[in-house]
């Protein structure tokens, strides 16, 4: 009985614990996206305006574990699909996420669908402007926690007049908008606003715990071995720096690395930076073999945490599919595939 009564105050406490949280929190930080290290395996997560860029069909799927080593990981999971469509002189996706947040057992899950449409400036120059809208649902599921009615005084839950006010399902819209420029299909601007509208997101009915808007800036280039700079070809040696910057309320953060590949191989290494501290060093090993597309990368913590988190995990994996090559379709706008 005793065992009994001690699992139950474990059980009390980490409600407790996992309510306080939820209360607390949307007074402390406004609601955050996930960031994946690969952000080019995953691109309608980083821009709505990649889509189609590939022109033929592509299927991607994301996996990201991070701080494995510490109780209630934080993991992702990213499944897309995009082309381009000649009708509508655009590309057009549909990307799904799912996240689960941490001991609180946060759930959050998402659908969206884009159009990128797609403006061939000149001969050298190359455009895509996006529009996105989607669906988004976060719970939340304390059922599984039973309380002890005596842990309450008077005989009650002592989280009842907690719970009276508490939702655990939140439904909402959310959109996005992002714009995508290459340049002689050699050097790549992107950009993109998310969460436009910063949807409320609170477990409580009087709480305000809207979704920060995402600003996004990435770019870079294609450095050639053999002829100075352009797009590798089969057994050149390709060097391709990029950037990534990211501000969603008072979080910023900048990525500073370089891809580096020769024929199906592909390395990657990066710093990222979080403005107050430093963040992670980041390494990536991929292949890219006709259709397919793998990467694995680990993210190693430069924190307090390094000793203790496990870093993060991620794995990438994609399809490009077989097309017309004999339509009149635009080129393919470059950019890195990890």
């Amino acid at each position: 009985m005793r065992q009994f009564n001690d699992i139950m105050l474990i059980k009390c406490k980490f409600l407790f614990l996992t309510i306080a949280t939820l209360l607390i929190f949307p007074f402390v930080a406004k609601g955050q996206d996930y960031t994946y290290s690969q952000f080019y395996a995953n691109p309608l997560y980083l821009n709505p305006a990649l889509a189609g860029v590939e022109y033929c069909p592509r299927i991607a799927a994301n996996y990201r574990n991070q701080w494995p080593s510490l109780p209630g990981a934080f993991v992702s999971y990213s499944l897309s699909y995009d082309q381009f469509v000649d009708v509508v002189k655009g590309g057009v996706g549909v990307i799904l996420n799912y996240d689960k947040s941490g001991t609180a057992a946060i759930n959050q899950f998402t659908i969206s669908a884009m159009y990128a449409y797609r403006l061939r400036i000149s001969e050298r120059l190359s455009a895509s402007f996006s529009l996105q809208g989607g669906f988004g649902q976060r719970n939340v599921k304390l059922e599984d926690l039973i309380l002890d009615p005596s842990t309450g005084q008077g005989g009650g839950s002592p989280v009842q007049p907690v719970l009276e006010n508490f939702d655990g399902n939140v439904n909402y819209m959310d959109f996005a908008g992002g714009f995508f420029v290459s340049w002689d299909e050699k050097f790549y601007l992107g950009g993109a606003a998310h969460h436009i509208t910063q949807p409320n997101i609170s477990f409580l009915d009087e709480s305000d715990n809207q979704i920060n808007m995402k600003i996004t800036i990435h770019g870079g280039a294609n450095f050639g071995f053999d002829n100075g700079y352009g797009r590798s070809s089969d057994g050149e040696f390709t060097i391709s720096p990029n950037f990534l910057f990211q501000q969603q309320g008072n979080f910023r953060q900048m990525n500073l690395g370089t891809y580096l590949s020769y024929s199906i191989f592909v390395a990657g290494i990066w710093y990222r930076h979080a403005f107050e501290n430093p963040d992670a060093a980041i390494i990536l090993i991929g292949i890219t073999r006709d259709n397919l597309r793998l990467g694995y990368s680990y993210d190693y913590s430069l924190s307090k945490l390094s000793n203790v988190s496990g870093g993060a995990h991620e794995v990438s994996v994609a399809w490009v599919f077989d097309c017309d090559k004999k339509s009149k379709r635009p080129k393919a706008i470059k950019c890195p595939r990890f």
